[in-house]
This record gives structure tokens, C-alpha cells and sequence, in this order.
């Protein structure tokens, strides 16, 4: 999702696409579409699009406007992976694509070079030859090393899923109570029947975006909070309790009967490219929250889930597709200028 974004930006700036090798296992973009399918974005229509328009003004929205009903509403993440392939396909097209996964990436400042080591089927290794290197590998979602079978995110974020997990009445422990968390509560307690025992950590379980909080609950999430909150968090026939996670005792024997686990507690970078320069390894995860530069190598960059941005208060980081567009779109004549200088 994040590359399709990218590639909408160096249209819209006039570079020459013929130049750009896009390396993708699916090209159908990303786990928006592959694994949080059901999942209801915090953004609605009309941020996301009115971001696009402004960054991206040769882009045509209208067909894609025309089947919106309500801008104000918030659409599913495969619809917005929908659109965003929809926008970007003669973009696509105009690129050498390469259908694998990028395992090793070496630079060269001599010859002012990347090489990059893509895996493609049928155990075919192709090598392709690039003047900078932009990341976009996407994360997992954090877990625990705890001796409960766990319930994927994907899978408790998915109801239709979830109840071919756990049976009415199981226990399940669930970590975090950020977006994520809240929507897998009620698909327990609501759909399958389950007893649950929510941890949260700090001074309180919910933070709201209405209250000013900048990574804050909001939408289905925030109306979930505000269920438990008030008492009402019993949707169905399941059972539920709040408990922080320094109640030891609590947190020791929810688990030890535990029938299941579920983590929302965030997520981390995939770790699927080795990055090396003059034959040295680096590291592919270090980089300037401010530029999306990695640290240790030569013109590279990362963005997306797994190189989030610094917000403009410089303490939070910015997740949304529409603070991604922001954020590539401010350091794209960078990127562009050290390109050409190297030309």
C-alpha cells in the first residue's frame, strides 16, 4: 500500500516510471488486503481522498467518488486497498515489475550502486540494479512468549474467523486496549460467547481521540471504550473484566487458565531484507523517524507501517495512509535531488 502510494507521488511529480523497479510477492496491496480485510479504517472518505487530491492532483478520483455514498464514512481496509490499486494502475504499469521477495540489498559507494537480490518462483534469483532503495516491507503484530495458544490479530480482528477459534465460554486473555484491542474484545465477547480478561498498561485502559489524545480511540473503537466504561460491555453471552497489568496476581492466574491469547499490543517491522554496504552488514531498521532515511546505508529510505513517521509534536508516530502520503511527499525532492546529483 504503501509503494502504490509512492508511485502516485512520482507521477505527480513528473518522474519518468519507466525508471522504477517495484518488487512485490502479490501486487494486490498488502496486508490491507491480505489480512486486516474486515477491519474499518479511523479515516474517513473524505480525508484520505482530499489528502490525495492535494498531494497528488493528476490523480482521477471520480470513479472512485462516484460509488462513495457517504464521504464521511469510514470504508473497510480492503476497500481502501481497493482504491488505491484502482488509482494506481497505470502507474503499475509503467514500471518493471518483479513478483518475489527482496531478501539482500547491497550498496556500493564506489559505484554509487544498489543490487538488490529478489526470490522469485520456481527458485529464480534475479538481481536488479538501482540508484536508491525505498523499503515498504510492512510489520507483524507484536506477541508474548507465553505458553498459551495464541489467536493470530488477523484472525480475532475477523469474527467469521474468530468463531472457528473459540468455543462459547472459553477463556481468552487479551493484551492492549488501542483500536485493535477494543474491536477483538467485542468480537469475543458478542460472537463467540467467550470470557475475557482484557490487560492494559498505564494509567488507564482507554485514551480517546476526542479528548485531545493524539493517538486516541476513535469511531467503532471509541463507542466500544465508552460501552465498557459505562457498564455494558456484556454484548452477549460472554463475560468481561478490565485488569492492568500490574495486578500480578490477577495477571498470573488469568493466565495459567487461559484457553487462548490474543496480542494487540502494537506492531513490529519484518525482517525480511538484509541490507549491507562495501560488504558489511547493516541494519535495515535504523532511520530517521523525521526523513524516513535509514541510517547506516547510502540513498535508502523506509516508509510505512515499518518506518513510521515522527508527528509534528515529535514524541507520537503517525500511522494512517493518509500521514504516509504526507510524510513521502516531504521527502521526495530529497530523494529525487541526491538521485540525480548521483546521475
Amino acid at each position: 500500500m504503501t509503494g502504490l502510494s509512492l508511485l502516485l507521488l512520482l507521477k505527480d511529480s513528473g518522474y519518468d516510471l519507466t525508471k522504477v523497479a517495484v518488487v512485490d510477492p502479490h501486487f494486490d496491496g498488502g496486508d490491507l488486503a491480505r489480512k486486516w480485510t474486515t477491519v474499518m479504517s479511523n479515516t474517513p472518505w473524505s480525508k484520505t481522498l482530499g489528502v490525495i487530491t492535494a498531494l497528488a492532483a493528476s490523480s482521477n478520483l471520480s470513479s472512485i467518488q462516484g460509488r462513495i455514498q457517504n464521504m464521511d464514512a469510514s470504508c473497510t481496509l480492503v476497500e481502501l486497498a481497493a482504491a488505491m490499486r484502482e488509482l494506481t494502475k497505470g502507474c503499475l504499469a509503467a514500471t518493471a515489475q518483479f513478483q518475489g521477495l527482496a531478501t539482500h540489498a547491497e550498496y556500493s559507494k564506489a559505484d554509487k550502486l544498489w543490487k538488490v537480490a529478489v526470490h522469485m518462483s520456481g527458485e529464480k534469483v534475479k538481481e536488479i540494479q538501482s540508484r536508491r532503495l525505498v523499503l515498504a516491507q510492512g510489520s507483524e503484530p507484536k506477541s508474548l512468549h507465553l505458553p498459551i495458544p495464541s489467536i493470530p490479530l488477523e484472525i480475532a480482528l475477523d469474527s467469521s474467523r474468530l468463531r472457528s477459534y473459540v468455543r462459547p465460554g472459553e477463556r481468552v486473555v487479551v493484551f492492549g486496549t488501542a483500536h485493535s484491542g477494543t474491536l477483538v474484545v467485542k468480537n469475543l465477547v458478542k460472537d463467540c460467547s467467550a470470557n475475557v480478561v482484557n490487560f492494559y498498561a498505564g494509567a488507564q485502559p482507554f485514551y480517546w481521540d476526542r479528548d485531545g489524545a493524539y493517538d486516541g480511540i476513535k469511531r467503532e473503537a471509541a463507542d466500544i471504550a465508552d460501552s465498557i466504561v459505562k457498564g455494558d460491555a456484556c454484548w452477549g453471552n460472554g463475560a468481561y473484566s478490565l485488569v492492568p497489568t500490574d495486578d500480578m496476581c490477577e495477571l498470573i492466574r488469568a493466565t495459567k487458565a487461559a484457553d487462548w491469547a490474543v496480542y494487540a499490543t502494537g506492531f513490529s517491522p519484518r525482517q525480511s531484507i538484509q541490507v549491507s554496504q562495501d560488504g558489511l552488514v547493516k541494519s535495515a531498521l535504523k532511520y530517521d523517524g523525521a526523513t524516513g532515511k535509514l541510517a547506516e546505508v547510502s540513498c535508502a529510505w523506509g516508509f510505512g507501517i515499518a518506518y513510521p513517521n515522527r508527528a509534528p509534536d515529535g514524541v507520537h508516530w503517525d500511522v494512517s495512509v493518509a500521514a504516509f502520503l504526507e510524510h513521502m511527499k516531504r521527502q521526495l525532492p530529497q530523494i529525487l535531488c541526491d538521485f540525480r546529483n548521483i546521475l
